[in-house]
């Protein structure tokens, strides 16, 4: 067999021309099927030894199979669904190989080898920089001593000097990317790290990659599978359908009432255990002495402004109901196999809906019973907004406008949430109702969780309902009705106010607010003070949100953001008209 050799500029000097040459020969090895692999054929039986169960969930064989058989693998999965087996059995299986896992977060891969070392002890290491040296060079040389079947590293990890040359030898199999949607400016997680992967796989000679998610739409999934360069990939989908989950979406005005509402929730021991996602890392530490106070129960903070050894302590503590509930931020919970999370509450609204069913199906992973609690203020709207302003600019915030769309689709939707996430996904089955467990707020209201005495219990209107109340509200006052005309109004205003005004200000102009600010900058006196009194304040914002996200308005940014004309929105008036 003839090999050619060749080397791009972006790989010169990166890696030794012996590592190039071993990648080019163990690529050009024949794909390595069931029958030629030294692999127990029996896949039942593989199951019942390293992980004790008779049968596979639905999706894990047919993935398992392509594996061995070196095909190279996309699969979508939801959360608790078993994506990690499908990976894990068929690394054990192969007595000859070394599969190499990339993981973005340590709590997965510390959580994959605590969970690997009961059915296959010893067999899986990691390696990451929250350990000692001597740790992870303990870890190397039993990889290259051949007593273990699966190594965890971080993607940043390819980057080390030093790093791909100490496996120099190893015979790297299956190059598994975990959470595979980071390597997608179209995911809602993208790491620029992982654009390195690919490389990294072919310096190591991998034979095949195994791509893994739980959430890539049609879209992302594309994506990965050209961006990680998968050949002929089996592509494997079960759906998104989480029959045991309820999705519920509540108003939440202030952290004030968000708190009180999240205690309230937390306050039947039947609710825990929880995981509530506070958003910020302020917020995290506020609210899980607030909920200890209350509550009398376990609470534990996690977030990234932690040191290493209190957030390793925090999750033990969870993982072993030592503590009954954890506040944190996005950095906890990925990979992370509690079974019995009988609640998930968002203290504000994630920036995607893929990140919010990531996190929410953190919840039921046992089968039973789970709430996911999306606790929304119009704030967070506002604040999505400024920070998809900051962003870079093209496709990234593109993206970042796409992904805007769909999670306030989700929240404002008047339908089936469940159906809703599937719909997002590409998932066109019909949703299961389980016996017993309702659905979502949508399709039965009754389901929602009482509200603290004096309080509101229903989410933000849905957008249908809001815009039918709109409509009546036109035909029966004097005031003009949403759509161009409000458009046109609130530029004018933008243009017109003196000092400059932000998008609460606006809204509070055009509403007919009287607060001390409204007063002292005689706003109040503007021409367009109160015409649209008659519509709701969250009705008012939605159409400043949308000038925003059209290009005709900008946000200054900086601690108190002015609306201001975008650049290059100059026609104005054609601008909206289109």
């Amino acid at each position: 067999m003839r090999i050619v050799f060749g080397f791009s500029p972006a790989c010169r000097g990166r890696h030794s021309f012996r590592q190039t040459l071993r990648a080019a020969w163990h690529r050009s090895q024949p794909t390595p099927t069931l029958s030629s692999v030294a692999v127990t054929t029996d896949l039942h039986a593989a199951l019942r030894e390293h992980f004790g169960h008779a049968a596979f969930r639905p999706g894990q064989e047919e993935v398992v199979a392509a594996a061995l058989a070196g095909r190279d693998v996309l699969v979508v999965m939801p959360t608790g669904a078993g994506k990690s087996l499908c990976y894990q059995l068929p690394a054990l299986m192969r007595e000859d190989e070394v599969t190499v896992v990339v993981s973005p977060l340590v709590s997965l891969m510390t959580d994959q080898v605590a969970g690997l070392e009961r059915g296959a002890a010893g067999r899986a290491v990691l390696i990451n920089s929250q350990r000692e040296a001597g740790e992870n060079r303990e870890a190397l040389a039993r990889v290259r001593g051949g007593d273990v079947r699966l190594l965890y590293v971080a993607p940043e990890r390819f980057a080390a000097p030093g790093f791909v040359e100490s496996l120099e030898g190893v015979r790297v199999g299956m190059f598994v990317v975990d959470e595979a949607h980071c390597v997608s400016q179209w995911g809602h997680d993208f790491r620029p790290d992982y654009f390195e992967l690919p490389r990294a796989a072919r310096a190591l000679g991998a034979r095949q990659i195994f791509a893994a998610t739980a959430t890539a739409t049609p879209r992302v999934a594309g994506d990965v599978i050209v961006r990680l360069g998968l050949r002929d990939a089996v592509r494997v989908t079960t759906g998104f359908d989480r029959p045991n989950l309820s999705y519920m979406v509540i108003r939440a005005d202030t952290d004030v009432d968000r708190r009180r509402r999240i205690t309230a929730v937390l306050a039947d021991p039947a609710a825990r255990p929880a995981i509530v996602y506070a958003g910020t890392r302020a917020r995290t530490g506020e609210l899980a002495d607030a909920l200890a106070r209350s509550l009398g129960v376990g609470v534990a903070a996690y977030h990234a402004g932690l040191d290493r050894e209190r957030r390793e302590r925090a999750q033990r503590a969870f993982m072993a109901d030592e503590v009954e509930i954890v506040v944190a931020t996005n950095a906890f919970g990925m990979g992370i196999d509690k079974p019995d999370v009988r609640t998930v509450c968002h203290a504000a609204v994630p920036e995607s809906l893929e990140a919010y069913y990531q996190e929410a199906g953190r919840g039921g992973r046992d089968g039973g019973p789970a709430r996911c609690l999306l606790f929304a203020a119009a704030r967070d709207k506002g604040l999505h907004v400024h920070f998809i302003n900051q962003s870079a600019a093209g496709e990234a915030r593109s993206a970042r406008w796409a992904q805007y769309r769909g999670i306030w689709a989700f929240v404002e939707g008047d339908g089936c949430r469940r159906l809703a996430i599937q719909r997002h996904f590409g998932d066109r089955s019909t949703p299961h109702v389980a016996h017993g467990i309702p659905c979502c707020d949508v399709c039965d209201p009754a389901a929602l969780p009482a509200a603290p005495a004096g309080r509101s219990e229903r989410a933000p209107a849905p957008a249908g309902a809001r815009a039918g109340a709109v409509r009546a509200r036109a035909h029966s006052t004097s005031g003009p009705a949403p759509g161009p005309e409000l458009d046109r109004a609130i530029v004018e205003l933008v243009l017109s106010a003196r000092p400059s005004v932000g998008r609460t200000r606006a809204v509070e102009i055009l509403r007919g607010g009287r607060s001390k600010v409204v007063v002292a900058n005689s706003y109040d006196s503007l021409e367009l003070y109160g015409a649209f009194a008659h519509l709701s304040s969250a009705e008012t914002l939605d159409h400043v949100d949308r000038l925003i996200e059209r290009g005709v308005l900008r946000s200054t940014g900086g601690r108190f953001p002015k609306l201001a004309l975008a650049p290059g929105a100059r026609d104005v008036q054609g601008r909206l008209a289109a």
